[in-house]
């Protein structure tokens, strides 16, 4: 029997939850397109729009440049029409000033065969990102 998207996304969640990326790369289409949606600036070295394996991973060498992840615990699944829906609770450290911070994420995919073809992160406390990324004041 064939795993379905909501299986496969719950075991890809578990398994980032404790470091390992590699399954994900397994299951990306070719023409993935994998988008950070953000204007902030304490996000901008994994904002954007990112196409294909090669992007997937610029995306995931920008986050590790800025950003420890203590915590990364999937919250809720559920399909919406043709997309997967998880909300997510993250914690975090700035590298730059030492920082942490806790957010809470939404991330809607589309997947086709098995394969990831897009992925869209959308954050929703923004603020404190931006806060963790300043330096305290004196």
């Amino acid at each position: 029997m064939a795993q379905t998207d909501i299986e496969l996304l719950r075991d890809l969640y578990n398994r980032y939850a404790v470091g390992d990326v590699a399954p994900l790369f397994e299951h990306l289409a070719p023409d993935v397109e994998w988008i950070s949606c953000s204007r902030s600036p304490a996000l901008a070295a994994f904002s954007g729009t990112f196409h294909g394996m090669d992007g997937v991973q610029r995306y995931f060498q920008g986050l590790a440049k800025d950003w420890t992840i203590t915590r990364h615990e999937m919250r809720d699944i559920a399909r919406d029409g043709d997309q997967v829906v998880t909300r997510n609770l993250v914690e975090a450290i700035s590298k730059a000033t030492g920082k942490p911070v806790t957010v809470t994420t939404e991330h809607r995919w589309v997947l086709y065969d098995g394969r990831i073809r897009r992925f869209e992160e959308r954050c929703d406390d923004e603020a404190a990102l931006e806060a963790a990324c300043r330096p305290c004041e004196p």
